[in-house]
């Protein structure tokens, strides 16, 4: 690599005596040191030896403001609970046999009782005998001159599984000579052989009472 790079200056130098006589009369320069990298500059000993102020601790930071403290807020009213449903109609005591009607009679008689202070006490019987699930009435009025007396009876007995007696009955009753005047509607139900007393009627002008019992028997 150098041979190559010296063979062209000697050719230059042999064409151009003039370049050759200028590089022989110029004083030779020293070779020059390779720059050095700049050394960091040390403190000045006056800074080593004046003692630096301490650095300022930071400030306490300052207490938050207190949250502004919420109003009470009022208890809500609870939901309005949903509406209980509606109770199912109350089942009939009495339940209606709707099986066929045995074949048996049933004999109903229906006592009816006038009573008044002073007086003795008045009694009326009338016995109706019908089957089972058949109605029966009785018609007995008085005409005779001005005074009028009524005694009406229907009956219709229904006997149970149970072995009870469903019965409805319908009175009219007026005393020719007396009021008051009595209108029965009830349907009992009888124990056959026992008697029940289904209505105790009271004048409105008077003491006078008016009392209604039905004995129910089944015969065979």
């Amino acid at each position: 690599m150098t041979r190559l790079f010296v063979l062209p200056i000697l050719c230059a130098l042999a064409t151009h005596p003039a370049l050759a006589q200028q590089l022989s009369q110029a004083p030779a320069q020293p070779p020059q040191p390779l720059a050095q990298p700049p050394q960091p500059a040390e403190p000045a000993l006056s800074a080593l030896l004046v003692p630096q102020a301490a650095a300022p601790s930071p400030a306490p930071p300052a207490p938050a403001a207190p949250r502004p403290s919420r109003a009470p807020q009022a208890p809500q009213a609870p939901a309005p609970a949903p509406p209980a449903p509606a109770a199912p109609p109350a089942a009939p005591f009495v339940t209606v046999d709707t099986t066929p009607p045995q074949l048996v009679n049933i004999q109903l008689d229906i006592t009816i009782v006038e009573e008044a202070t002073g007086a003795a006490p008045i009694t009326k019987v009338v016995t109706l005998t019908v089957a089972d699930r058949e109605a029966g009435s009785s018609r007995s009025m008085d005409r005779s001159g001005n005074s009028q007396g009524t005694l009406n009876v229907d009956v219709l007995p229904n006997l149970q599984k149970n072995g009870r007696i469903l019965t409805r009955v319908g009175l009219e009753y007026q005393n020719a000579k007396e009021q008051p005047f009595v209108q029965v509607r009830a349907q009992p139900l009888l124990e056959p052989g026992k008697g029940l007393r289904v209505s105790r009627s009271a004048s409105p002008n008077g003491d006078r009472t008016v009392t209604v019992d039905v004995t129910a028997t089944i015969l065979k």
